[in-house]
């Protein structure tokens, strides 16, 4: 009976010192993740975890930030948070990419913020910001907002990155000269705390091709590159005073992305929007999701692929437009009479290839068409894993296509 009762009291304080450990090790030691940050280029990610149990009732809690490259670790740097018994979460961290190490701001309702700065070699800098001017872009003083340059209609307070609650302003030219274009700024409290970088040099259209400054038509605040931060995307109308219809406005797209503690205009991203949409389909959704199409579509890739083997010496367009229902689709002629365009279908039935259909619609008197009443003319097949286009010379779904076609 004695070995009995000694059984059962080492059972009980075993499991004692088991319930006790399980507790101590999610107090204490325990690590979960409580957000991620993934660089620009997909190439590095910073993880933020959370380890063990903020002290009770209202201590600090235990953090580790773990910066990778693919699967190896680069570094890992461990903090306290003092945030009134809260526990780490995604909301107490903010995250910035530079080129070569990333900045994680942490926020606690009981301390100043804290920056810890990442390098991609390993290196690392932390330091206690002890002043909201710290982490505030440094703004130019001594100009003040003029208010009858302000273009109310196209001027936004926002909420903007790093310049927290702000005042976007379309500012209209001073006309001291002809030729002068539209600024825009950022602005606090009636004072200007940024500009927003000249397109055309000495911010004059003079030796340019696009006119004379017109009006704003529209601003959006959008985060087009996948950073985290948001950009700037304005359409501006411009008037030529050449021809017929030279007093028509003519919009200009205009893109400003977030970059370190300001904004760099996106020529070549301007160049190739202007180039490819039809300026009647020109908006900021539409700007949007055309950068969306090429950035992290593969219709894209078929689009351009198709066009440049099967229409681009044939001199046809390469005009990116949406439907009402926002598919996509390639205008490749169009005059007075018909239109022709390219519309992305489906994946074929083994899902190696996408579909896409060449359509003729004839346009009515008062130029309204429709791709219910569109003709077939040519169906084609691109291969997602070889970049190969075959063209089937199908003119229906049930016609029988070319051999090569058929066995894609």
């Amino acid at each position: 009976m004695k070995k009995f009762m000694l059984c059962i009291m080492g059972s009980l304080i075993a499991l004692f010192v088991v319930f006790w450990c399980c507790i101590s090790y999610t107090v204490n030691y325990k690590k979960i993740t409580c957000d991620t940050s993934v660089s620009p280029d997909k190439k590095y990610e910073v993880i933020l975890q959370a380890v063990g149990e903020p002290e009770w009732p209202f201590g600090s809690a235990s953090g580790r930030l773990v910066l990778k490259e693919g699967e190896d670790k680069i570094s890992q740097t461990d903090f306290e948070l003092h945030n009134d018994g809260a526990s780490i979460s995604s909301s107490c961290w903010k995250v910035t990419w530079h080129e070569d190490y990333v900045e994680i701001i942490l926020s606690g309702e009981e301390q100043f913020d804290e920056q810890v700065i990442l390098y991609f070699d390993g290196m690392k800098e932390i330091q206690q910001l002890t002043d909201v001017a710290d982490i505030e872009v440094e703004y130019p003083s001594g100009e003040r907002l003029d208010e009858s340059r302000v273009i109310t209609e196209q001027s936004f307070d926002v909420e903007l990155n790093d310049w927290g609650e702000v005042q976007f302003v379309s500012y209209l030219p001073t006309y001291e000269t002809l030729w002068e274009d539209v600024s825009f700024v950022l602005a606090k409290d009636n004072q200007i705390i940024y500009y927003f970088p000249e397109c055309y040099e000495n911010n004059s259209t003079e030796n340019d091709s696009v006119g004379m400054f017109d009006s704003v038509e529209a601003v959006g605040f959008q985060d087009i590159d996948g950073d985290g931060a948001k950009d700037v995307i304005v359409i501006i109308n411009y008037v030529t005073g050449a021809g017929p219809q030279g007093m028509m406005p003519r919009k200009i797209i205009r893109i400003f992305s977030s970059q370190d503690n300001g904004f760099v205009i996106q020529h070549d991203l301007m160049d190739e929007l202007m180039e490819n949409m039809k300026e009647d389909d020109i908006s900021i959704p539409a700007i949007c999701d055309y950068v969306t199409l090429m950035e992290t579509n593969e219709i894209y890739d078929g689009y351009r692929t198709i066009y440049q083997q099967y229409f681009a010496d044939e001199g046809c367009d390469f005009m990116i437009s949406y439907g009402a229902n926002g598919n996509s689709r390639v205008i490749l002629n169009e005059n007075e009479e018909i239109i022709e365009y390219l519309v992305y279908d489906r994946l074929s039935e083994n899902e190696k290839c996408e579909l896409y259909v060449l359509y003729r619609s004839k346009k009515n008197t008062d130029g309204s068409w429709y791709i219910s009443e569109a003709e077939i003319l040519d169906i084609f097949a691109y291969s997602m894993s070889t970049k190969d286009v075959v063209s089937s010379g199908k003119t229906s779904w049930s016609a029988t296509g070319s051999e090569e076609h058929e066995i894609n």
